[in-house]
């Protein structure tokens, strides 16, 4: 079989282990709670005046505003708030968001084909190995100008979207070819702070569901858009590893420990996850010096991160999130790196600015060695004595090395989301975690609408 051929009967056939069941769970339930937390942000109402404006017929829940849309349109401003506040997972391999796009198609076309909770969480698996296969297939010079959760993330939307649209393998074929030819998503952005990085997951979600539903239409697709000579990987990558997309796909079933979605980071830190060992380096230094003894700051870290983020200002709250400077001494200062510290008045505290000026970040060419499989970082303090005191973080909080507990990440979700949904964090939580008894989609989905998007349409 081809590559393509393979995937898509993988697609199709595969069942997921009970085990992988559980721990999909936890990504649902870290996915719902970046989503509240984003609904009332710029990117959010933006997208969906736009998508209000678009219309559609009312099949599936935006969660911000708890109005109904079409899949495709409510996966899209779904996605899209999930990434605003950065606390969404990352995957270190494939250098991507696999959650955002994923199970905002998940949740989006579950509703509208009235799908049962197992389906839903056999689709989100699913959806994650074929993302992240993806994202280590086209390697990390892809990185360097694309954003894999807008490239690889539509390809785990397509896979998420098929399964649940229960297309056989030969249509699952041609939406993946359809899917691979609309993958995008551009780094430039970068450069002044723009909202892109919020409308890659966004249309990597939308566009997952169009590829499924034209497939089911028999609208067809390249047939080998993953190893095609002019196909994903060799068009988007220098090295891409095709033989990867494929590997112990055969046995996975059989295997829990084989799936990608096990070893998936869940983000402690508000901000992108190429800062998050500086900060923790950061918050363990600043429990141990006076902030006005120091007389300069080095971060050290591997080059790629640097590539990504070298010249970032903080000249709006999603820039300050890639502004490595501005996240350490965010950890110095304060010993965390919250949503709090990323609003349009914390970005111009003079404490910070004024502590982000002594920090220099150069590249270290051991911890190039490193990456992607760990992404660390080493911060240095020299003090106005000229004493040194210095931090090395390999594994970031959130990182399966770091142990992070199942508590962690329900505490964590409480945190985000109680305040917006009237205390009802632990009710989705007890749903979501049920063993004895699977819930109603829907019932998750009014639960997880924001208090004061319900007042608006009430």
């Amino acid at each position: 079989m081809s590559v393509s051929e393979e995937l898509s009967k993988f697609i199709v056939d595969s069942s997921v282990p009970i085990e992988i069941k559980n721990t999909t769970r936890l990504y649902l339930l870290d996915w719902i709670g970046s989503c509240i937390a984003g609904a009332d942000s710029d990117p959010s109402n933006i997208a969906n005046k736009i998508v209000q404006s678009l219309g559609g017929h009312p099949k599936s829940t935006i969660l911000s505003t708890g109005l109904k849309t079409s899949a495709p349109l409510a996966a899209f401003t779904n996605a899209a708030t999930s990434h605003v506040v950065e606390m969404d997972d990352l995957d270190r391999t494939s250098i991507s968001h696999p959650g955002a796009p994923i199970i905002a198609t998940a949740l989006a076309v579950a509703e509208e084909i009235n799908a049962n909770f197992d389906e839903l969480i056999d689709s989100i698996a699913i959806g994650y190995e074929v993302c992240i296969r993806t994202g280590e297939s086209l390697g990390t010079s892809h990185y360097e100008n694309w954003h894999t959760t807008g490239t690889a993330g539509t390809m785990g939307a397509v896979a998420t979207a098929c399964r649940l649209y229960k297309l056989d393998t030969t249509q699952t074929i041609n939406a993946l070819g359809s899917a691979g030819t609309m993958a995008s998503g551009l780094w430039q952005f970068l450069e002044n702070g723009a909202m892109s990085k919020q409308l890659h997951p966004a249309k990597a979600a939308h566009d997952g569901i169009l590829a499924a539903k034209l497939s089911n239409e028999s609208f067809t697709g390249a047939q080998k858009i993953y190893e095609g000579k002019k196909g994903l990987l060799n068009s988007m990558s220098k090295n891409p590893d095709i033989e990867n997309m494929t590997k112990n796909l055969n046995i996975i079933d059989s295997v829990p420990e084989l799936w990608k979605i096990n070893y998936v980071s869940f983000k402690v830190h508000a901000s992108c996850r190429h800062t998050h060992a500086a900060v923790d380096a950061a918050i363990i230094l600043s429990q141990k010096i006076n902030l006005s003894e120091i007389e300069n700051i080095e971060v050290q870290i591997y080059s790629q991160a640097l590539d990504l983020l070298d010249g970032m200002e903080p000249i709006s709250p999603w820039a300050a999130k890639f502004s490595l400077p501005f996240c350490v001494a965010t950890g110095l200062i304060y010993s965390q790196c919250s949503m709090r510290e990323f609003t349009n008045s914390t970005i111009t505290d003079e404490k910070t600015l004024s502590l982000s000026k002594k920090i220099e970040v150069k590249t270290n060419h051991q911890l190039d060695k490193m990456y992607p499989q760990a992404w660390p970082s080493k911060v240095i303090i020299t003090m106005k004595n000229s004493d040194q005191i210095s931090e090395q973080v390999n594994y970031p909080s959130g990182d399966p090395e770091s142990d992070v507990t199942k508590l962690q990440i329900f505490e964590k979700f409480l945190g985000m989301t109680n305040f917006l949904i009237e205390g009802k964090g632990q009710l989705i939580i007890d749903k979501i975690f049920n063993e004895n008894h699977s819930p109603q989609i829907s019932e998750i989905l009014e639960l997880s609408i924001p208090t004061s998007a319900k007042q608006l349409s009430a």
